[in-house]
C-alpha cells in the first residue's frame, strides 16, 4: 500500500536558543494492521540546540492531520502505545491522553542537535471512522517547546496589557501584588488574599477596568470568594508542569494552519502576519521566520484547538518568565518586569517604532541568557518582539482544558470554557501597541 505524504518544515535560522530547523522528513507507512485500524507512520526528526539540564528540557510537539475523501483535513489519533523512538539521540516519547500528539525529547542530559531516524507514531485511523487509508494525504507538523517543571514560581508585581479587542495605543497598567506590596509567590500554602487590577489608562477607550481579589494554593487551585476554601480545582495556577512554545509562532506557521482549513473557515478567521499571501500552491509567508503578528482572540483559539494546544493564562505566563527567581530589574525604558530579569539588554532590542522581527532575533551561538532575551526557563522573546497572548486571571471558569484538534464548520474553536473576552496581550516592554504587535504562543499542560 502506498499512501502519499506531505513534508512540513519549517524554515528558520540555526543558531543557539533560536528556531532551531525543526525537520520532519522521510515520512512514510509501514505495518499497516486492518484488523485493528492501525498503520505506523514512520519519519526522520531532527533539531539543532537541544537540550536537557537538571532543569528543564526542550522538545517537539508533535501531530498529524489527514484529508479525507471529501477534501477536508481532519486530525490523526494516535495510539498511546505502538509507538518507535527510531535511532539516534536516545529519547522519550510521550503521546497525550488524549491522542491528538505526541512530545518527543531527549531522555537523558545532554546539548546539541536532536537526530532520531524511523521514529514511528501508531496512527488509529478506526478513531476517525476510515476503514482504510488507501489514497488518503498525510501532514505531520512539530513545533518546539519547552518544559516548564512542577514548582514555586514568582509574580511581577507591575504589567503592561492591551485588550484583544482594543487597538491603536489604548492600553491599561496592571498591578499583581500581595499584602504590603509583595511579590505574590505560589507554591503549596494557600495565599493571602492578592489583588489583581487592571486600570484603564485612557478613559475614551470603552473598555471597563477589573479589579479582582484572589487567593491562590498552587497545587490545589483557587480560592475566588477569599474565604479560605479552594472552589475552583481545574483552574490552571501555574505550579504544576506544563510545556510552552519555545518561540513566538512564526508567519509560515500560521500559513500552513491556513492550509488544512475549508475556505469557510478562512474566511471567517482571516489571515494573520503581514506577509502571508495565497499562491497556487496554498498560502505562503515571503518572510516565514519573522513572528506572526495580527493575532486575536479567535485567531488564537482556533490554532491552539487545531494543534491539541491551548493558550496560556497569565498564572503561567508569569511562571514560565521568573521561575523561583524575583522578578525585581525594571527601568525607564520598560513598563514591567522583563522575562530577562537583569540590567543586560538582549542583542539587537528594538524600540517601539520597530516592526516585529525574527522569532528568537537575539539569539547567537555566543549568547548569554540575557543577551538573548530568554526567560528563566529558556523561553525566547517572552517579553519582547510580540505582545503575548494569555488568559486574564478573572476568568474563573477556564480550566486548562487542550484542544481537541477539531475546530467548527465555522474555523472556530469548539473547546467549552474557552472565551474570547479573555484574551488579553501583555506587553513587559515598550513595544508598538496595537493589533500589528499581537503574536500567538500556547502551552499544553504535562501528564
Amino acid at each position: 500500500m502506498k499512501t502519499k505524504f506531505f513534508l512540513f518544515l519549517l524554515l528558520v535560522a540555526a543558531m543557539q536558543m533560536k528556531a532551531n530547523n525543526m525537520l520532519v522528513k522521510n515520512v512514510t507507512t509501514t505495518g499497516n494492521n486492518a484488523t485493528n485500524k492501525t498503520i505506523q507512520v514512520q519519519f526522520d526528526m531532527s533539531w539543532d540546540n537541544s537540550w536537557r539540564d537538571g532543569i528543564n528540557w526542550d522538545a517537539a510537539w508533535v501531530f498529524m492531520k489527514f484529508k479525507d475523501a471529501n477534501g477536508n483535513w481532519q486530525h490523526v489519533m494516535l495510539n498511546t502505545t505502538g509507538f518507535a523512538n527510531g535511532t539516534g539521540t536516545a529519547n522519550t516519547i510521550q503521546v497525550g491522553s488524549d491522542k491528538v500528539g505526541a512530545f518527543v525529547y531527549r531522555s537523558a542530559a545532554g546539548t546539541g542537535t536532536f537526530v532520531s531516524s524511523t521514529m514511528q507514531l501508531q496512527w488509529n485511523y478506526g478513531l476517525s471512522g476510515l476503514t482504510s487509508v488507501t489514497g488518503l494525504e498525510v501532514r505531520v507538523f512539530a513545533v518546539e517547546m519547552v518544559y516548564v517543571p512542577q514548582g514555586e514560581f514568582n509574580i511581577a508585581k507591575g504589567f503592561f496589557v492591551v485588550p484583544s479587542n482594543c487597538c491603536g495605543f489604548f492600553n491599561f497598567n496592571g498591578v499583581f501584588d500581595a499584602p504590603g506590596n509583595n511579590f505574590p509567590v505560589i507554591n503549596t500554602r494557600l495565599t493571602p488574599t492578592l489583588s489583581y487590577v487592571i486600570t484603564n489608562q485612557y478613559s475614551n477607550s470603552g473598555i471597563t477596568a477589573t479589579s479582582t481579589s484572589i487567593r491562590i494554593k498552587g497545587d490545589a487551585g483557587i480560592d475566588t470568594n477569599n474565604d479560605g476554601v479552594v472552589d475552583n480545582t481545574t483552574y490552571p495556577t501555574g505550579y504544576k508542569a506544563f510545556y510552552s512554545f519555545k518561540y513566538e509562532m512564526s508567519e509560515q506557521q500560521y500559513a500552513d494552519f491556513l492550509n488544512t482549513l475549508t475556505a469557510t473557515q478562512i474566511t471567517t478567521l482571516g489571515v494573520a502576519g503581514s506577509s502571508i499571501t495565497l499562491t497556487n500552491v496554498g498560502y505562503f509567508s515571503s518572510t516565514p521566520n519573522k513572528a506572526c503578528g495580527n493575532s486575536n482572540a479567535s485567531r488564537l483559539l482556533a490554532y491552539a484547538d487545531w494543534s491539541g494546544l491551548r493558550p496560556m493564562n497569565f498564572l503561567e505566563f508569569n511562571k514560565a518568565s521568573y521561575g523561583p527567581s524575583l522578578p525585581t530589574y525594571t527601568d525607564n525604558f520598560l513598563h514591567g518586569y522583563p522575562a530577562w530579569n537583569s540590567s543586560v539588554r538582549p542583542n539587537n532590542f528594538t524600540d517601539s517604532s520597530s516592526p516585529l522581527q525574527d522569532v528568537g532575533y537575539s539569539a547567537s551561538n555566543e549568547s548569554t541568557r540575557e543577551q538573548a532575551g530568554a526567560s528563566y526557563y529558556g523561553l525566547m522573546d517572552l517579553t519582547g518582539n510580540a505582545n503575548e497572548p494569555v488568559v486574564k486571571v478573572n476568568n474563573f471558569t477556564f480550566d486548562g482544558k487542550n484542544g481537541n484538534g477539531v475546530l467548527l464548520s465555522t474555523g472556530n474553536s469548539d473547546v467549552s470554557n474557552w472565551n474570547t473576552t479573555s484574551i488579553i496581550y501583555v506587553d513587559q516592554v515598550r513595544n508598538q501597541w496595537g493589533s500589528a504587535k499581537f503574536g500567538f504562543r500556547y502551552v499544553r499542560s504535562a501528564e
